[in-house]
């Protein structure tokens, strides 16, 4: 779709193309495209994108938890639920909008993380990173996966900066790496988890590790969106991208709700794109041999409902960026 086309139709046409992330999809491709050209993003632009790319992991967070969760809640609750989300869309977007004007006011940028954090707020998002009233969404999705033990809690080996080149390199040579990527002798995960693992307390069980990582990942969001609006400079790795070695052309990569985004881009000699890669952080945490697979082969499931309650609890803290179904065979029938 991307290949014969003029560099800056890339940004526009991944922001369209992508339902999920099209923000991130698109902040991505910039990036991709303007290294590949050699040129610098503006130290303007760089802060409104940061608040884009922040307002979208946000909202994208809050929606999976809350709509992509396979247990039922009550209608009251999934009214209140849906009062709150209806909230972050409306403000995250606002923040976007600006951001795609490459300019941000910071008392409409103030106003809007306010919005957004009053949202997360009702959701049962406690302004330290824990939980808060016991009969929010949150806490009632917590309450569902507090004693469940079925997971062994593996650590994670986090996609980082530091793995970029080897990545970009990959993408370069192997065409089917955007779908099966790999890094030699690891099982690479990227997201919330993967990000502040650190964070988590080891004895806890590990659904409820997951689900809590993604909960402070929100809280992480939100502090970094009221220091923009105040004019300070958001100090983390959001978005990165620059020349690689070989002539492999740009490479744009930022951190959104689901994980690392790659995008890679080559200009032939006409000014036309020639080559466009993407790769999405699914294809790392659900690859045949990755984490989500790993830790299902490392745990025992037990069988029927429970089993099934389990795995898909287990995929929806994954996050896929698809809809995902779940089958469960019984091992004579395999």
């Amino acid at each position: 779709m991307f290949i014969g086309r003029r560099p800056e139709e890339a940004p526009v046409l991944a922001g369209r193309v992508f339902s999920l992330c099209g923000y991130s999809q698109s902040v991505a491709a910039r990036l991709a495209i303007l290294n590949a050209a050699g040129l610098p993003m503006p130290i303007e632009e760089q802060l409104t994108t940061i608040a884009g790319l922040l307002a979208q992991r946000i909202f994208e967070t809050l929606r999976a938890l809350i709509l992509h969760w396979p247990s039922s809640m009550s209608a009251s609750l999934v009214a209140c639920a849906g009062k709150y989300l209806r909230g972050a869309l409306a403000a995250s977007q606002a923040i976007i909008g600006e951001s795609r004007e490459k300019k941000v006011n910071p008392g409409a940028l103030a106003a809007n993380a306010r919005r957004l954090a009053a949202a997360a707020e009702g959701l049962g998002i406690a302004k330290d990173g824990g939980l808060s009233a016991d009969s929010s969404a949150c806490a009632v999705i917590f309450q569902n996966i507090k004693d469940d033990r079925t997971f062994s809690g593996r650590r994670p080996d986090p996609l980082t900066a530091a793995d970029d080149a080897e990545v970009v390199a990959h993408l370069c040579k192997d065409a089917p790496y955007c779908a099966l990527p790999h890094l030699a002798d690891r099982v690479v995960e990227t997201g919330a988890y993967a990000r502040l693992c650190d964070t988590s307390r080891p004895g806890d069980p590990h659904l409820a590790q997951r689900f809590m990582a993604r909960i402070r990942d929100v809280c992480l969001c939100l502090k970094q969106l009221a220091c923009l609006a105040k004019g300070h400079n958001d100090p983390s790795e959001l978005m990165a991208g620059g020349p690689v070695p070989g002539g492999a052309g740009g490479f744009g990569v930022v951190e959104c709700g689901r994980g690392r985004l790659y995008h890679q881009a080559e200009i032939d000699a006409n000014g036309k794109l020639c080559a466009y890669r993407i790769l999405a952080p699914t294809e790392w945490n659900f690859h045949p041999a990755g984490p989500f697979v790993k830790t299902l082969l490392s745990s025992r499931i037990g069988a029927h409902e429970a089993a099934a309650r389990s795995v898909s609890r287990l995929a929806a803290l994954f996050d896929p960026c698809v809809e995902f179904r779940l089958n469960i065979r019984d091992v004579a029938h395999a």
